[in-house]
């Protein structure tokens, strides 16, 4: 019997970045096609962005969201490659926490791993904050005083997201070592704190980053259980720092909700009471589409880019 779960179930095995590829790829060099595959739609910006000055002009790039990352990796490991090219088909994965808990991460010369959890710790960084304040809130001219003082409030509105973030992180990495089935990406971080003059602060139903994991084990569907989550919090601080192990979407809400705030009340932070323009109305959803323009290629990618390139220059040689 064909049933609406059987349907969607039947939908959710099929690869479609797989048939995508099958449907438009040409090996043929004169074609100058070249495919990303990227974990979801929000990736896509920022890569074809990035990605624009290092292809050679002719090239048509089409960019694939496969959906997941699991997704993005089944169709790496699906494809012939002595049917397609590795020059010609790309992939681009977010680290995450696989490297603690060893999930299936491929290696290979047309597979790009980000060195943090995701894309999105690599961008929001304090520099683009300042970039963006400058470029889009009419603070184009402020002087280095102005400069440190947004640099210090956003330092010490991190430490204090990092407060937070730890344990949740920890309770993640728990999950995932001991194969439980979470659905964190259900949890809304942005319910717990606020930015205020004086930094950032919990949420008044919270008295310390511990009193949040009741909330976050409901949100996640998992019963809540206490454990002593601090080994997991040794392990993550063993291996990498919080802008590399705290997950990506918590990242862009700490800059979203820390960018408004700075927007709205910069005659309060700035030594020159220079009133800002909040132009932006950034969210944890669109911070990257709105600000992939002035965010930095990290080197890592860069070195990515520049083989493809080599790659496709080698490729135009062929039809030349």
């Amino acid at each position: 019997m064909i049933t609406k779960e059987s349907l969607q179930a039947a939908k959710a095995s099929v690869n479609e970045a797989v048939l995508k590829i099958k449907q438009s790829y040409s090996n043929s060099p004169s074609a100058r096609k070249i495919f990303f595959v990227v974990e979801g739609k929000d990736d896509i910006p920022y890569y074809a962005t990035k990605a624009e000055s290092y292809i050679p002009d002719g090239w048509k790039l089409s960019i694939i969201p496969a959906s997941n990352r699991n997704k993005v990796v089944e169709a790496y490991r699906s494809l012939d490659w002595t049917s397609f090219s590795k020059k010609l088909i790309l992939f681009f994965i977010d680290r995450d926490l696989s490297d603690y808990y060893g999930e299936d991460t491929p290696s290979d010369s047309n597979i790009y791993v980000t060195t943090k959890y995701a894309i999105e710790n690599e961008l929001c960084t304090v520099d683009t904050f300042i970039r963006a304040l400058k470029f889009y809130c009419d603070l184009v001219d402020i002087d280095e005083t102005d400069e440190a003082a947004i640099s210090s409030f956003y330092d010490s509105c991190w430490q204090q997201f990092v407060e937070i973030s730890e344990p949740i992180m920890s309770q993640i990495l728990y999950w995932k070592m001991n194969g439980i089935d979470a659905k964190y990406a259900n949890y809304k971080i942005q319910q717990t704190f606020d930015i205020t003059k004086s930094g950032l602060r919990l949420k008044s139903q919270y008295k310390t980053a511990l009193d949040i994991l009741p909330d976050f084990f409901q949100q996640s569907k998992v019963p809540y259980a206490i454990i002593d989550i601090k080994p997991y919090s040794d392990i993550l601080n063993s291996k990498h720092t919080p802008d590399e192990y705290i997950r990506g979407k918590y990242i862009l809400t700490f800059f979203s909700k820390a960018f408004t705030f700075v927007a709205r009340n910069s005659s309060c932070i700035l030594p020159s009471q220079r009133s800002a323009k909040d132009t932006l109305s950034l969210g944890y959803e669109n911070v990257v589409i709105k600000l992939c323009g002035i965010m930095k290629v990290p080197k890592s990618l860069h070195i990515f880019f520049a083989h493809m390139r080599e790659n496709l220059i080698l490729v135009n040689s062929l039809v030349s």
